[in-house]
């Protein structure tokens, strides 16, 4: 096999195995580029040059079907694994079985193991998994695992980008395949009597394109791939034309033995398809296009009915196999291919239920979603218990709305039906899904009607759900004194018919609850306790809550270093069971701990994940912007007052309800930061009023503090005001300060120094440019001056003065990078950073030097000026 231009990446291939054998420590290499670039190209030409006799391969790849299957590169592996790896692929446990399994199977090997996983941006959410737990437990594994995607099919929100962006940096490699130069596709055209040029301007460089161009003789330049790939469809005998259509319907690749065992396929005709260079040979036993363009171009060359026929055929075959959980996604892409809608309905449950314990709940969702879409006789009952299923799938990915209008239909039919118990469980489950962010008051409705159909039967355990769910109700809107009583009643009926679910539900929401307000030692106990019973029982939805809520309140308590370790586990736990809407939760709110602990960069990375991800729901998008809005507001970011300041009223419309600050905290000190007293007392008065009433000592203390740095007189009883707050509203700005570093928080540390005498204002101005915080060291800095005090710096620090073009150390840093060619993911990677960070120091750079674009700054300091900066 001859490559053009990829030495390169494959010399940096065999140095990543290399070190492999060396070290006996495993490596990640990511190949990545556009489609037709040449992934599987470079891929095999390594593969071709590894020793069998050194090297043990597995290789794979993940499928275009119209559901990925779980797990399915592993499965097409199986016969390949020990005895220990295949019973546990078959177990249906992922997290606790398979991978532990595999992961002891590679480190057992008696050879260097190449792990080669081809076109990941097809992989089910199992799948992801897999990569995600292997690919941080490499250190005592000789073994490169190799993954390769198509880049240009990465929405900002694939759930691969944030795979790969856990992957440990010291042991990945990233090969991004360029484009073939022109001299590279003049040497393929000389060779077919082509013109370079017209080749070069048609296809770009792309290889496949090139490739396809330059085997599609006589017909020119085709203006499209898929042409191309007609043309030499066109070229085939009739044999060899029906072996590639059949091919053709197989996502990746199909196995030689399903083949022949739909039509046998002459050899002559499967080998003219291998020396036309359309199908590759996998091992001898499998055959697959060249490249997935090429298949889908073929694909859709077939007449629809034709394909439909063939379609049938496979799914037929594949029935007299037999019906494995493994196979079943593919048994519904083709029945969906052959419009076999009976047994679209009948497995596609089947293969939901599949990947619901894969933890592939996306596709769960989807596959529920095929089957009712297409049972359109199926009986009201089932048609309900699907859409029940569907919800649950939908909620637990972030699909809010999808899960609403399922719920809303089931709801529906259940009442059609008379049956008044599903009538009360899908009540209380609107109820629940309208209180995470749509509407409080649909939510109570719903909650209310629930309590009323369930109280009418035998009590049960989805009664004390209910009363467990109005009494969450309650605590989000903060009608306290009712959490209590509906918390009880549900403890009590939970543990009367002995429920565990519910039982942990009604702990929480009463631990909780308690917590809210007082920082009381018997609640805590309760949420541990409630955790506990989600984990012993295995109830996800509830473990997730748990994690949650310990989460929270340790955020409300300003326990900032427990809040994140309390966060960690809760991430960890939701992504490894695909609980995408609880680690979305969590993560947000753990941007706000790191906020406050001062890791502005963590914060950074961890609000970029969540918007990388699924749209959720209008609370948790209002939250996240919430968050950023407050770190751009302390960075001093353009336009940053304004967001938020939009971003509070978003809130306000929704009735979105935060317990770890308070809005108008946030608006006080965006007042604050613009020396506007007055705007800080019409922030901050009228919500302190409403937080001593409440009894809210935390709350109540930062608005206090709020308003007496804004100058007014301290006129609250400090016994209502938690902590450091008390302590800084009372005058003591020095024991303030120190209660906050022992907090370790160093952002309200300074905020309590600026109140203080000319000592703290200084290291309150320290504190504030340690973290990046201009607006509040520009707030230091005046006050200072206002104190006549000497050597008050106006603007940059004077680190930042000694540079010739006025660059802060990490500018400057930016700016070498810059000059490099580097774009901004690139200088984020190479500084560990996230790209929010450097964004916001490019725009500082760019600002200070006076240009506008990155063309701009090589104009202006490029190769003769760059030596003059230094």
């Amino acid at each position: 096999m001859e490559l053009l231009e990829r030495e390169a990446p494959l010399a940096q291939l065999n140095q990543a195995m290399a070190r492999v054998r060396r070290g006996a420590h495993g490596e990640c290499v990511l190949v990545h580029g556009e489609a037709g670039i040449g992934k599987t190209s470079l891929v095999q030409l390594f593969v071709q040059s590894l020793d069998p006799a050194t090297t043990s391969t597995l290789i794979a790849g993940c499928e275009a079907l119209y559901t990925p299957r779980p797990l399915g590169p592993l499965v097409d592996l199986a016969d390949r694994f020990p005895p220990s790896v295949s019973v546990a692929l078959h177990s249906g446990r992922t997290w606790n079985g398979l991978f532990p399994a595999l992961l002891a199977a590679l480190r057992d090997a008696p050879a260097p193991t190449l792990l080669a996983i081809e076109d990941m941006h097809w992989a089910d959410a199992a799948t992801l998994d897999f990569v995600r737990y292997i690919g941080r437990r490499l250190n005592d594994a000789a073994t490169l695992l190799l993954l390769s995607y198509r880049s240009d099919e990465l929405a900002d929100d694939h759930p691969l980008r944030r795979v790969l962006g856990e992957l440990p940096a010291a042991t990945t490699t990233r090969i991004a395949l360029a484009s073939l130069s022109a001299g590279a596709v003049a040497t393929l055209a000389a060779r077919s009597a082509r013109s370079a040029e017209r080749v070069f301007e048609a296809t770009g460089g792309n290889p496949f394109y090139v490739t396809e161009v330059l085997a599609a003789e006589g017909a020119g330049i085709p203006p499209s791939v898929n042409d191309a790939v007609l043309a030499r469809l066109v070229r085939l005998s009739p044999a060899a034309r029906e072996v590639a259509e059949r091919v053709s319907l197989h996502p990746n690749r199909v196995d030689a033995a399903l083949l022949n065992a739909i039509a046998p396929a002459a050899p002559e005709a499967i080998d003219e398809c291998l020396q036309q260079g359309l199908l590759l040979a996998h091992g001898g036993a499998a055959l697959g296009f060249r490249h997935e363009l090429a298949r889908e171009a073929t694909y859709l060359a077939i007449a629809p009915f034709r394909r439909a026929s063939l379609h049938a055929a496979v799914f037929g075959a594949l029935r007299e196999a037999g019906d494995s959980d493994e196979g079943l996604a593919r048994q519904v892409h083709h029945a969906e291919g052959a419009g076999l809608v009976d047994e679209v309905v009948r497995l596609a449950p089947r293969a939901a239920r599949h990947a619901t314990a894969s933890g592939a709940h996306r596709e769960a969702a989807h596959l529920y979603a095929l089957a009712l879409r297409h049972g359109t006789a199926i009986a009201p009952a089932e048609r309900a218990a699907l859409l029940e299923a569907r919800a649950i799938e939908c909620m637990l990915t972030g699909l809010h709305g999808e899960a609403i209008r399922a719920r809303r239909e089931a709801l529906a039919l259940r009442r059609e039906l008379g049956d008044r118990r599903g009538e009360g469980i899908g009540l209380r489950w609107l109820a629940r899904l309208h209180g995470w962010g749509e509407s409080i008051g649909a939510a109570f409705d719903y909650a209310h009607q629930a309590v009323v159909v369930l109280e009418a039967l035998p009590p049960d355990a989805e009664l004390a759900i209910a009363y467990s769910t109005l009494s969450s109700l309650c605590l989000v809107g903060e009608r306290m004194g009712e959490v209590e009583a509906w918390g009880q009643k549900a403890i009590a009926l939970a543990e009367r018919i002995g429920d565990a679910a519910a039982l942990s539900q009604a702990l929480n929401n009463v631990g909780t609850a308690r917590l809210r307000l007082a920082d009381d030692p018997a609640a805590w106990q309760m949420l541990e306790r409630s955790l506990e019973l989600a984990l012993e029982n295995r109830l996800e939805p509830e473990a997730a809550l748990g994690f949650n809520n310990l989460h929270l309140m340790s955020l409300v308590h300003r326990r900032y270093a427990r809040a994140i370790e309390h966060a960690g586990r809760g991430i960890a736990y939701c992504e490894a069971k695909g609980i995408d809407v609880f680690a979305t939760r969590i993560r947000t709110r753990r941007a706000f701990a790191q906020l406050q602990s001062g890791h502005w960069d963590l914060a950074d990375a961890d609000l970029a994940d969540v918007r990388a991800r699924d749209a959720p729901s209008a609370m948790e998008q209002a939250t996240r912007d919430f968050v950023q809005g407050l770190l751009d507001l302390r960075r001093g970011a353009s336009g940053a007052p304004e967001r938020l300041a939009l971003t509070v009223a978003t809130m306000q419309r929704l009735d979105v309800r935060i317990w770890f600050t308070s809005t108008a905290a946030a608006c006080a000190e965006a007042a604050w930061l613009c020396s506007d007293a007055a705007a800080v007392r019409a922030a901050a008065t009228p919500a302190l009023e409403l937080a001593l009433a409440l009894g809210d000592p935390w709350r109540a203390g930062e608005l206090a503090a709020w308003l007496v740095r804004g100058g007014a007189a301290p006129g609250e009883d400090q016994t209502a005001l938690a902590g450091p707050y008390a302590l800084e509203v009372a005058g003591s700005a020095r024991a303030a300060a120190e209660a906050w570093a022992r907090l370790g928080c160093p952002y309200e540390q300074a905020l309590a120094l600026v109140g203080g005498g000319e000592t703290d204002l200084r290291e309150a101005l320290q504190g504030f440019e340690r973290l990046g915080a201009a607006p509040a060291a520009e707030v230091a800095r005046r006050r200072l001056r206002a104190l006549g005090a000497r050597g008050v710096q106006r603007g940059p620090r004077p680190r930042t003065q000694q540079d010739p073009l006025g660059l802060t150390t990490r500018e400057r840093e930016v700016f070498a990078l810059l000059l490099q060619g580097l774009s901004n993911t690139a200088i984020a990677a190479r500084m560990h950073r996230s790209e929010r960070t450097v964004e916001h120091h490019v725009a500082a750079v760019f600002a200070k030097l006076g240009v506008n674009s990155r063309a701009e700054l090589m104009a202006a300091f490029g190769s003769s000026r760059q030596d003059k900066t230094k």
